[in-house]
């Protein structure tokens, strides 16, 4: 896309200033922490580490190097454009007295024993639920926010660029100035929000009314609201006074954490007047450089209230956080009444680093919070909703008149102009042929007129039974219809030389079938392959990555089904599904039906099933896209109850049974130490039925890792039906990592998880039983590769992994513990069931 192709395209004409250095009391020679080194007359500086050391690399330096520290002489030096040099100073120390507390640099070990800072910390701490607005019985303020993302670095030769000027004249006109440190940048994205904001404190409620909003958007390319899904993901409103702070879709530990002084350092600067209160400034930085925590200053009011007045912060440079080169957190706060101290400064700007020379993305937060009422209890309605954010149906059809006065502060020009920039550019053929590209990449989809052709990772693949595969397909957007979409496709195997294919017809009843919570029908037709026990999420069966197997993969099913499908969801979280599907299975390749009480083979299983699932995922959140959605988990459980009702006779039905099942989501977060995963699953199959239609676990005999299935089980190798799974994963997220010498650099993550399952298979369902059920399958010799559980052994696998290869990869050592003397087990450097597989995923 055009932002894309203009980050890609800056270039490093004007040549890089790099200086380092260390800045040392001038008597004392001691090295000085967090001195503020900036160019004079630029906003471009950083600041010095506990060593006294700092390093500085820009384009838009100036003639001036100056070093300032509050005690201490502010020192100038000249400064050689365009040169890497040294340059060092020694700073003269007032002698500030504070308190009977001499502030200058100790260089002696760090201890929180009898330390004044961790002192006054530990009051902060004892002091923060009197301090937090929380602690009202009730109370209310408007909201406004604003949100801006910025492609950055934009150089003078670039700007003379002739494709730039004959194409994007109007993008030329938006050029503005960072306040964080003076880049040119060009405002691409502009998102505003007025919402009204209610709090009761027993029982607990927090609910965001939003009255409008309005937002610069590409249309045809990416939903509205998956952009602002992407933005509020990654400018959670922060509260220093919890313990943990969400951002950027990781856990930061708060300064104020009640683990506080575990985490961080801290120092007593000097005492200082904010807004008129006399207050304390205490720097602080996490004792780890590489862990989620933030570095900066707080200003403590120098009273028995101990309560934070302002607060800036950032992250330090080694942190083990992706595309993030710098951030600034802003908040002050005022006293109302004059007892509580409220938020009315809210300000987040984040440089994001797309490559190592600084091209990328700024992004800004600025919230303005007013008209505070205090004690004031409303309805029980307004506190009632389930979702904590309860949108007006035409909060995105605001007027101008609405937003001028809303709006505690006017847009700039450059901001004023962004909407009409954004619409006036997606008009331009280049961009147009730039988003296509782009979103083909991404998506796997290709846009032409109202519908889009792929995915492109499905026009080929491979197995043992279809040998190999075409496949071609195509979807309708809502540039064919808002409420109607369409979606077929056409596959063709050289090998069995069968065509198969899909037909599908969705109608929404909400104003178009991109709206959450969602509310519609499908209708559609089957005809298509599978490997039993292949059930993926998110993924197409036939991706092409996928037909990379190990072991012996030729027993598949073919399969014809007739489906109408109901889903309604509720802005609660609570969802239902009913279904009603005839389905008809035969087995191809190496798979045959036959049992013991005939010689013959049978045909086909023929079933009708009326199924209900009931869903209730509170608070849950989706990313959006243009005909697709992936869910984002949370602190929240997701709870899921299936049953699936087989009936004889309903149309051509031969079988009736029913199965059962239970499935529990639940992410623990466990601050600094990352977070855990878990899912717990249990099912009961109804009646008699033939093998296909008992439990056939998830499996994944690809190389692929794949999350939600069983990594090292071979398809179909286990049948049950009665049977209980546990899955959990820990992210520590480089906790571990980031404390090894020199490895923590690479700033790798670690990943540790396990998985099991326990199964039973009655006697009903048992072929050697059961004489007229279908024998499990088994190889061309007649070795067995289906099996019931021992009732005593679960299967169990366990893996360790690296995550954060290349911030794009992971990769996972995992190793199956029971049932290794199974056939078509892995084998890995001689070991019995052990493996290697890998996955892509790009976060922050």
């Amino acid at each position: 896309m055009l932002l894309l192709k203009l980050s890609i395209g800056f270039t490093n004409a004007q040549s890089l200033t790099r200086i380092k250095g260390t800045i040392v009391d001038v008597d004392t020679k001691e090295p000085l922490p967090f001195v503020n080194v900036s160019f004079k007359g630029a906003n471009v500086g950083t600041t010095t580490d506990f060593d006294g050391n700092y390093y500085l690399e820009t384009q838009w330096g100036t003639a001036t190097l100056q070093a300032s520290f509050v005690g201490y002489t502010t020192l100038s030096k000249t400064v050689q454009l365009g040169k890497s040099q040294t340059i060092n100073f020694a700073l003269k120390n007032e002698a500030i007295i504070m308190e009977e507390v001499v502030i200058k640099a100790d260089k002696k070990r760090y201890k929180n024993k009898d330390n004044p800072a961790v002192a006054l910390i530990k009051n902060v701490i004892d002091h923060k639920n009197d301090n937090r607005l929380e602690s009202l019985s009730f109370y209310e303020y408007d909201k406004y926010e604003k949100v801006e993302i910025d492609l950055n670095n934009i150089t003078d030769d670039f700007l003379e660029k002739g494709w730039l000027k004959k194409k994007f004249q109007i993008v030329l006109e938006h050029i503005d100035t960072s306040e964080i440190n003076g880049k040119p940048y060009l405002p691409i994205f502009l998102r505003e929000t007025a919402s009204k904001m209610y709090y009761r404190k027993d029982p607990k409620a927090l609910k965001e009314y939003e009255k409008g909003t309005k937002l610069t958007g590409f249309e045809g390319y990416l939903d509205d609201d998956g952009i602002s899904f992407i933005m509020d993901k990654l400018y959670q409103d922060i509260n220093i006074y919890d313990n943990d702070i969400f951002l950027l879709s990781n856990q930061f530990t708060s300064p104020i954490s009640i683990v506080g002084p575990t985490i961080y350092q801290y120092f007593i600067i000097d005492t200082v007047d904010v807004n008129g209160y006399e207050a304390i400034r205490l720097a602080f930085t996490p004792r780890n450089k590489g862990s989620f925590a933030f570095v900066g200053d707080m200003y403590i009011l120098n009273d028995s209230t101990y309560a934070v007045v302002k607060i800036e912060m950032g992250v330090a440079d080694q942190i083990n956080l992706n595309f993030v080169k710098d951030m600034k957190v802003d908040q002050e706060f005022t006293k109302f009444h004059d007892s509580v101290w409220v938020l009315t400064k809210d300000k987040i700007i984040i440089d994001y680093n797309i490559t190592k020379k600084g091209r990328g993305f700024f992004g800004k937060k600025n919230v303005q919070y007013t008209n505070y009422l205090f004690d004031v209890e409303r309805e029980k309605e307004i506190y009632s909703p389930v979702e904590k954010i309860v949108k007006a149906e035409d909060a995105k059809e605001k007027t101008d008149s609405f937003w001028v006065e809303v709006r505690t502060d006017t847009l700039t020009k450059q901001e004023q102009g962004v909407y009409t920039m954004i619409d006036s550019i997606q008009k331009i053929p280049a961009f147009k042929r730039t988003m296509d590209i782009a979103f083909l990449l991404i998506t796997g989809w290709h846009s032409i007129g109202k519908i889009e052709i792929g995915p492109i990772n499905t026009f080929y693949s491979f197995n043992d039974v279809e040998g190999f595969r075409l496949r071609g397909g195509f979807r309708t957007t809502t540039n064919f219809h808002k409420k109607i979409m369409f979606d077929t496709y056409l596959a063709y195997g050289f090998k069995d030389e069968e065509y198969k294919y899909y037909i599908g017809a969705t109608y929404s009843f909400n104003k178009n079938f991109l709206e959450n919570p969602q509310n519609r029908i499908l209708v559609s037709y089957q005809h298509e392959t599978v490997f039993p026990g292949q059930n993926l999420m998110f993924l197409n069966d036939d991706n092409f990555l996928l037909s990379f197997r190990r072991g012996q993969a030729d027993k598949m099913l073919f399969f014809d089904s007739y489906t109408v499908d109901y889903n309604k969801e509720f802005h609660s979280g609570f969802a239902y599904n009913l279904i009603y599907e005839y389905r008809k299975e035969r087995p191809i390749g190496n798979m045959v039906f036959q049992n013991d009480e005939s010689p013959k083979l049978f045909d086909a299983i023929r079933t009708d099933n009326v199924s209900l699932n009931l869903r209730f995922a509170p608070n849950e959140q989706y990313y959006q896209g243009k005909n697709f959605r992936l869910p984002i988990y949370n602190k929240y459980p997701i709870f899921q109850l299936r049953h699936r009702q087989g009936i004889e006779g309903l149309t051509n039905g031969t079988l009736t049974y029913g199965r059962t099942s239970f499935n529990l989501f639940k992410r623990f977060y466990l601050s600094i130490f990352g977070y855990i995963d878990t899912e717990s699953e249990t099912g009961k199959v109804w009646g008699k039925v033939p093998f296909p239609l008992l439990n056939l676990p998830q499996a994944n005999q690809s190389f692929f890792l794949q999350e939600a299935s069983f990594n090292l089980m071979n398809f179909m190798e286990f049948m049950s039906d009665e049977y209980v799974s546990f899955k959990a994963t820990y992210f520590p997220n480089g906790f571990f990592f980031n404390r090894i010498p020199l490895f923590n650099r690479l700033k790798l993550r670690e990943v540790v998880g396990v998985k099991a399952l326990l199964g039973r298979l009655t006697d009903i369902n048992n072929p050697d039983i059961q004489a007229d059920l279908f024998n499990f399958p088994t190889n061309a010799d007649g070795t067995p590769t289906t099996f019931a559980f021992n009732e005593a052994i679960p299967y169990i696998e366990v893996s360790a992994g690296v995550s954060n290869i290349f911030k794009i990869f992971r990769v996972d050592l995992l190793q199956r513990v029971t049932y290794l003397d199974h056939p078509n087990v892995s084998t890995l450097f001689g070991v019995k069931g052990l493996g290697i597989r890998a996955k892509g995923k790009i976060d922050f």
